[in-house]
């Protein structure tokens, strides 16, 4: 195995482990996985998270984040209310039971990452963030690139799909205008022969002996 390989390999590892420490602390108070992430999400948030906001930030898919929500509001731990500037978003809050929450959330995680972390000096933590920012920032680079790629792309499509129909209308103008001026240069030719006298048929002589 490369280093490569290993250390992908070992980030992947280290986020499960980290995720499951953190679970098996919190599983007496009764709050999932999923739960304590969108808790300590919303209270970490600088300003108003809307839901597709809050998935795309934990990385669920939009219908399971609406399912998580409605539970999370049926245990009066969020309340939602409407995007005064877009009618199809709303806003995820905190109830003050769940603010409460996220205040002992954030202590057992502190203390779990303490724990966790204590093995590194400063030196080798503050050189792992470094080596791990410059991981994300190429990763963001690689999203950025495909999604130009899929945009040019679509951009083509479109493009040869409306030269294909503007193509196609126009042969079709095309050969309807030859209809047209075809039945017109039969009809002037046809007021031209009826116009134009006929000549007289000569009746042929039969010479008598």
């Amino acid at each position: 195995m490369g280093p490569d390989q290993q250390f992908g390999r070992l980030l992947k590892r280290v986020h499960q482990i980290w995720h499951q420490v953190i679970n098996e602390r919190l599983r007496p108070r009764g709050v999932s996985h999923s739960q304590w992430r969108v808790v300590l999400e919303v209270s970490r948030s600088a300003g108003p998270m809307t839901q597709s906001a809050l998935a795309s930030e934990l990385g669920v898919e939009s219908p399971t984040m609406v399912r998580l929500l409605d539970r999370l509001e049926d245990k009066g731990w969020i309340a939602r209310t409407p995007c005064p500037t877009d009618r199809r978003a709303r806003y995820v809050a905190l109830t003050p039971k769940a603010q409460r929450l996220a205040t002992e959330l954030e202590v057992v995680v502190g203390e779990i990452r303490r724990t966790l972390l204590q093995d590194l000096r400063s030196g080798e933590l503050a050189g792992c963030i470094a080596a791990l920012s410059k991981v994300e920032a190429r990763a963001l680079e690689a999203l950025a690139a495909t999604a130009r790629e899929r945009a040019a792309t679509r951009a083509r499509a479109a493009a040869k799909t409306t030269a294909g129909k503007s193509a196609r209308n126009g042969g079709g103008a095309s050969a309807r205008s030859d209809d047209r001026k075809g039945g017109r240069t039969s009809a002037a030719a046809a007021r031209v022969a009826r116009a134009t006298p006929r000549r007289p048929r000569v009746a042929a002589r039969h010479a008598s002996t």
